[in-house]
């Protein structure tokens, strides 16, 4: 038996979870920005006198890989001449961990009245949300089957368990109410244009060293959508902020919900599939009857009945700001969720320079990849406008040899 075609099965099950490579290296997951802001003043009245309510708009785009660097991805989906030596370097980089790519990209609008509502301390507030995101994770068995093939692989197991790949966007409107200290909570009306996700539950290979016995064995299921989803989700912010606390201490929750999706088509894979070698025909396993049509339709099922509840991708948000003195200070973040394998943790550094500017460097590490920095700078205009800019890895942005890169900007009035 040929030992490609083995590997040609797997190619076809893992292209999915490669081809994430394939989106702008300017996309790019929504950064928290509270440790950017003048979140250790007391909250004063707005002091904007446009006709226009206090607002803010934040941009962002984000991507990122443990193992797979810029050169190598686009490669793989653009095409072109791939040195052995950029495969073997992301191979090592995997190391036996699991390889993982994600990405995210959006927009967020928010804004509150200028007067409170009524004779209360309350006052109404909004949101606008659109956002798109996606995650792919494989294991080394899986990425040497799909870049190398199987010939290193005879007389070994592998192992496909936990591959996947996933991507959705949604629209977000929200209303609600803010009180003091900039305490809010909206709840949402979500529109989700489309969903995908693709789950190796349990995956087996194997060929022999003699290359006339192959066992494949995998338990896999796919959903995407036929048709837009609608749903609910909650939005909520809770600032810890006194004059007598030398600290403040942030909570943030963000598209906690739900989408109904109707008629989603659903795939599941539970099959064993064994052969010692392909006779040229014959019934069952044969090169004949692998090239004639409707072959592989016994080797799954479809369904689209009924209809599904699916929960958004939510994040939590928890923020620490402490003053070193007054013009510095140290800031520690942790972000769960929103598909990141691992929980993204940040700790950085803060200076004002004169009245009007601000600027930080920070450490990350989880997420999607290792440990990298980022860096900001926020300038507060006359006006009583404020503009922010924010770079996840820097050197992203100028080297093929980078994992990801990332930008957010803000603009808000005070």
């Amino acid at each position: 038996m040929n030992s490609i075609k083995p590997a040609r099965i797997w190619k076809t099950l893992a292209v999915v979870a490669l081809a994430w490579f394939a989106l702008p290296s300017a996309l790019a997951s929504s950064v928290q920005v509270s440790g950017m802001l003048d979140s250790l003043e007391v909250e004063s009245p707005p002091t904007d006198t446009s006709r226009f309510l206090p607002w803010s708009l934040t941009v962002w785009g984000q991507h990122r890989s443990n193992t797979m660097d810029h050169q190598l991805g686009q490669l793989l989906v653009r095409g072109g001449n791939i040195d052995r030596s950029l495969v073997d370097a992301a191979r090592e980089a995997q190391g036996g961990d699991m390889g993982t790519f994600g990405f995210s990209s959006g927009l967020q609008l928010n804004a509150r009245s200028r007067r409170m509502w009524k004779s209360t301390n309350l006052r109404l507030c909004g949101s606008i949300q659109a956002r798109w995101i996606g995650d792919s994770r494989w294991t080394p068995e899986m990425y040497d089957l799909v870049l190398t093939g199987n010939a290193g692989h005879l007389e070994r197991w592998d192992v496909l368990d936990g591959t996947r790949a996933r991507s959705t966007a949604w629209l977000n409107a929200a209303v609600g109410i803010e009180g003091q200290k900039r305490n809010r909570v909206e709840l949402g009306l979500v529109y989700r244009p489309f969903q995908y996700e693709g789950l190796i539950q349990t995956g087996y290979f194997y060929v022999n060293e003699a290359l006339d016995d192959m066992h494949a064995s995998m338990r896999a299921k796919a959903r995407m959508s036929r048709k837009a989803g609608w749903g609910l989700a909650l939005n909520a912010e809770w600032h810890f902020l006194r004059e007598e606390a030398p600290f403040a201490f942030h909570v943030q929750l963000r598209n906690f919900g739900f989408v109904l999706a109707p008629n989603p088509l659903r795939f599941a894979v539970d099959t064993v599939l064994e052969t010692s070698g392909l006779p040229l025909s014959g019934a069952g396993w044969s090169i004949a009857s692998l090239q004639e049509e409707g072959f592989a339709d016994g080797l799954y099922t479809a369904d689209s009945s009924g209809a599904d509840i699916q929960m958004l991708p939510g994040r939590l948000d928890l923020s620490f700001e402490y003053p070193l003195s007054p013009r510095m200070g140290w800031d520690v973040q942790v972000q769960l969720g929103e598909w990141m394998p691992l929980p993204r943790a940040i700790s950085g550094f803060r200076r004002a320079f004169g009245k009007h500017w601000q600027a930080g460097v920070q450490v990350i590490a989880g997420g999607w990849g290792r440990i990298r920095p980022a860096a900001w700078a926020r300038w507060r205009m006359p006006n009583e406008r404020a503009i922010m800019i924010y770079l996840e890895d820097p050197w992203g942005w100028g080297s093929e040899s980078a994992y990801g890169r990332g930008v957010t900007l803000r603009y808000e009035s005070l």
